[in-house]
């Protein structure tokens, strides 16, 4: 019911065109760019085109917010710009994401969307290597956002299938302005952050033909714990939405002191138990308490210790940024200019983690993923219950062998340390040069990103030691002996991954008119660029000692470079003052996996001084990342979930876990096959780099309308539509038993018909085809005695979002449901919303400006990760539509002193709860608020 079919969208378009047009002829109000005979033409850089145009409404579906109108909204990071973009499903960090923040433009995931600086690329955040981390931009020496809901690769290359987004900086800067600026939440126990930005620069372009200026910002946000936003971990909302609550009523796992199952003969014993138990769960730490008795009353996990659920869940880590932006300008031979920026960032995320366990249920090393052993404390340990260490005697616990489930908390939360940095150097020339306008440039640019462990960490093999030999007490603190040898094992302060992707090109664009055509002169633009791209990613083999919270392969070091070369064309042909044709075609040379040829065609036409038509087709590209292609190396690891060998224990329900029986097949007779092995088991699986993947390949098309029915009254209308095939994703293991007759080929068996392991690489899958509209409203009343007032609304309202696992396969329509980024093999916590607007209602009166913005996202499915997940049925979860307020308030006192106050989620909303992770007990929606409530924005701005 929600379809827009194609024919229904244009023909709407076509009769409000023709509707207006007819109203227009008695208007005498003209569209705000609308150029007089007597005005000089002003032509300006516009994102998505290499050929300076007209400052006005052009073919492009292009989105312009300035600094001013940032300040005004109250965005105070390069996180909050992103997010707050209607045709974005940005999501900021949370928990310990140490990525940054990423730009997310229709859903089709962060590496579809090309973000420039000035025009020129930025270095992708190193160990994805495939997104842009838009913290490092400086916020402070930004003049505008340019944001093209369009597909560009005809001008850019790959990566801008999703549109394109711009942070253009101020051209020059005299003088210099301190910024100070504070967000603290109402309600206590964290999410405060703190900014301080100088912006100081010196010489006047015009007057001395040269310019210098610098902006250095500096933000820090502090940790936000669970345990302080009860109100969003009410355990009666956990289990509506199919959690598991805490209860005291279960086995407990890994706590301090330790669990431990008594062993008899080498076999475990359904006996288990707590030396402090009766105690209370309260060993000797100090006054620290971790842990709590478990009310289970027999069986296994009768008599353990609980871990306290409260103490460790993080909503949002510690975070810091600091960013130093410097732009030289110098004017030569006339009206040439030369200039250099240099940008220098560094930012790191702290999280926080319940501290490292020990015991069977996690793995010993990360050689052999899946491999788990016993924690074993023999009675001649002193630690032993009742033995000369002083750990309290359990009844019927003597000679038997313990085997533990420790965690070490003693030692702390464990935290990671996750840094970048990023550098980048941009030297350019432009000018005019023999009758041409010409631009050149070179840019080489750097990101880093060091992984590791801040404090908290062990070497697995040396807990197990230090318990055998009895060195380590796991039932309370360690003495004098037992602290020494935690100190030796301790992996603290070590990086263990460094990831590094370098960029390095020059580019160059010439234009002039070739000869005059009943609307203006026909101009030609010959650009072209050639850089290289590396990337390297090491894994240090100490990663392996400790196997907790790592990330990568341990001993591995996967790297790739790539060079790539491209021309492109591009034409402006005013066939007459109402109407413009723009072609562009770009061609470009990847030498690891060939060429792709991208056109572009792009139509403007303004029949009546209030209505502008304007549209676009293209084509798109997104080539294979280096990662991708040459990334983490094949690796055989347990499957996620257990399945059934389809082959060895086969069933009718394949994609059901445990229908299966064990082969009857005469053929494996002589097998002595295990039903434990092939039956309801983890099988192995292959996953790792694939270097035979190809580019994806996209078509977008665009429609749209700009009309100003009365004066200070714009309206805009674009339909777009986004068709992908040959989507890189990574096929999950349901989609895999859901077809085994399309992927029976991912099955690699033995000789003698055993499982070798399932191909579970990123592969070119299926396409995936999304439309929509963008809508925007811009409305400001006459001035009064009472100031000026204004109204503005920009929406996005998605029609349809259907991906497919593979070629010719089903169409799988996932707007408003939790779906894939890419296809519907790749499930994704992103959500792509059927309407989602900003509705921002201005006031401004001398000295005094406000704004009241409203952002709204409509209903969606939860993810509902229950077996139960119909509507009607328990644990089935819709998010209903969330709405926030934010109020912003900006008094300039004196042209040195500006001041801001505002307040973020004006009513206090919680944001809605979500089973997204519900098993980690951080449930609320990160993809539509943050947990921090009801915040107070203060910012002060002096200009020396």
């Amino acid at each position: 019911m929600h379809r827009i079919p194609h024919r229904i969208a244009l023909s709407a378009i076509a009769l409000a065109v023709l509707t207006l047009a007819q109203a227009a002829s008695a208007q005498q109000a003209a569209l705000p760019a609308a150029q007089s005979a007597d005005t000089p033409i002003a032509r300006v850089e516009v994102t998505g085109s290499s050929i300076r145009q007209v400052a006005t409404e052009n073919a492009l579906p292009l989105t312009t917010i300035k600094s001013e109108e940032l300040v005004a909204r109250g965005l105070t990071t390069m996180s909050e710009v992103a997010t707050s973009l209607t045709v974005g499903s940005t999501n900021e960090p949370v928990g310990g994401g140490g990525s940054g923040t990423m730009i997310n433009m229709r859903g089709l995931n962060t590496n579809r969307t090309l973000v420039l600086l000035n025009g020129r690329r930025l270095p992708n955040e190193a160990i994805g290597a495939s997104s842009v981390n838009v913290d490092v931009v400086p916020m402070s020496a930004v003049e505008r956002v340019e944001v093209l809901r369009d597909g560009a690769s005809s001008i850019y290359g790959t990566d801008a299938i999703a549109g394109v987004v711009n942070f253009i900086t101020k051209r020059t800067h005299q003088g210099t302005t301190v910024t100070g600026g504070w967000v603290q939440p109402e309600r206590h126990g964290g999410g405060d952050q703190q900014r301080i930005s100088i912006l100081s620069g010196f010489g006047d372009l015009n007057e001395q033909g040269w310019n210098v200026y610098a902006a250095v910002d500096f933000q820090q946000r502090a940790r936000l714990m669970q345990r302080d936003r009860p109100n969003i971990s009410d355990p009666n909302l956990i289990a509506q939405l199919g959690g598991n609550p805490f209860t005291s009523a279960v086995a407990g796992s890994s706590s301090a002191p330790a669990n431990f199952t008594v062993y008899q003969n080498g076999k475990p014993t359904t006996r288990t138990g707590n030396p402090y138990f009766a105690a209370g769960c309260a060993a000797p730490y100090g006054g620290a308490q971790y842990t709590i008795p478990s009310s289970k009353a027999s069986g296994a996990g009768a008599g353990t210790c609980i871990l306290d659920p409260d103490l460790y869940p993080q909503l949002l880590p510690d975070n810091m940024q600091a960013t130093l932006f410097t732009k030289a300008s110098l004017r030569h031979h006339g009206d040439r200019l030369l200039t250099v920026e240099l940008l220098a960032t560094e930012s790191y995320i702290k999280a926080l983690n319940p501290p490292q366990v020990f015991g069977a249920q996690t793995d010993y090393d990360k050689y052999n993923p899946g491999v788990r052993k016993p924690l074993f404390i023999t009675p001649s340990s002193r630690w032993y219950p009742g033995g000369s260490g002083g750990v309290p005697a359990v009844a019927g616990v003597t000679n038997q062998d313990l085997a533990l489930t420790w965690s070490l908390d003693e030692a702390g939360p464990a935290k990671t340390d996750d840094r970048q940095n990023a550098r980048r150097l941009a030297i350019a020339d432009q000018g005019e040069f023999m009758g041409w306008d010409y631009r050149v440039g070179f840019t080489a640019a750097e990101s880093k990103r060091a992984v590791g462990w801040s404090s908290g960490f062990f070497a697995t093999d040396g807990i197990y030691q230090g318990v055998a030999s009895g060195i380590l007490n796991p039932f309370g603190a360690q003495d004098a002996e037992g602290a020494a040898y935690l100190d030796s094992i301790s992996r603290d302060g070590l990086t263990y991954r460094v990831g590094r992707v370098g960029y390095a090109g020059t580019d160059f664009n010439i234009a002039r008119p070739l000869m005059d055509l009943a609307g203006g002169p026909l101009t030609l633009a010959i650009g072209g660029d050639w850089h290289r791209e590396t990337y390297r990613d090491a894994t240090h083999p100490v990663a392996n000692e400790v196997t907790y919270k790592v990330s990568g392969t341990p001993n591995s070091y996967p790297r790739g470079e790539r060079k790539v070369s491209a021309l492109y064309m591009e034409a402006d042909a005013p066939i007459t003052k109402e109407l413009t044709l723009t072609g562009a075609v770009r061609a470009d040379h990847f030498s690891d996996f060939g060429n792709t040829v991208n056109p572009k065609l792009s139509v403007r036409w303004q029949p009546t001084q209030t209505v502008l038509l304007r549209g676009t087709a293209s084509t798109g590209f997104r080539a294979p990342t280096l990662p991708e292609l040459y990334g983490t190396p094949l690796t055989r690891t347990p499957s996620t979930n257990k399945w059934d060998d389809p082959l060895l224990c086969p069933s009718a329900t394949p994609s059901v876990r445990g229908t299966g029986s064990l082969t009857t097949d005469p053929r494996y007779a002589g097998l002595n096959l295990d039903p434990a092995q092939v039956c309801d088991t983890n099988l192995t699986t292959l996953t790792g780099a694939n270097p035979d993947l190809e580019p994806e390949k996209a078509k977008t098309v665009t429609a749209g309308i700009v009309f100003s029915p009365m004066k200070n009254l714009n309206v805009t209308l674009d339909w777009w539509s986004i068709r992908m095939k040959g989507t890189i994703a990574q096929i999950t293991e349901e989609t895999i038993f859901d077809n085994l007759d399309q992927y029976g080929d991912l099955f690699v068996r033995n000789p003698n018909g055993t499982l070798d392991y399932i191909v579970k690489t990123r592969l070119n899958m299926g396409g995936l085809r999304t439309r929509g509209i963008d809508a925007s409203v811009n409305y400001t009343w006459p001035a009064t005695q009472w100031g000026k007032f204004g109204v503005s609304m920009e929406g996005t309202y998605v029609d349809r979002y259907e991906g497919q696992n593979e070629p010719s396969g089903e169409w799988i329509d996932s707007v408003g449901k939790p779906g894939a980024l890419a296809t519907g093999a790749t499930s994704a916590n992103t959500y792509v919303y059927r309407w989602k607007h900003n509705l921002r209602l201005s006031w401004n009166w001398q000295k005094f400006g406000a704004q009241l913005m409203q952002a709204y996202t409509s209903h969606y499915e939860d993810t509902n990760a229950q077996p139960n997940q119909k509507p009607g049925q328990p644990f089935f979860n819709e998010i209903d539509h969330y709405t926030l307020y934010n109020l912003t308030t900006n008094w300039n006192f004196s042209d040195k002193l500006k001041l801001t106050f505002g307040i973020n989620n004006l009513l206090d909303e919680d944001p809605p709860l979500s089973n997204q992770r519900i098993g980690s007990r951080v449930v609320f929606a990160q993809n539509v608020s943050k947990p921090i409530g009801r915040a107070y924005n203060v910012r002060v701005n002096y200009t020396f």
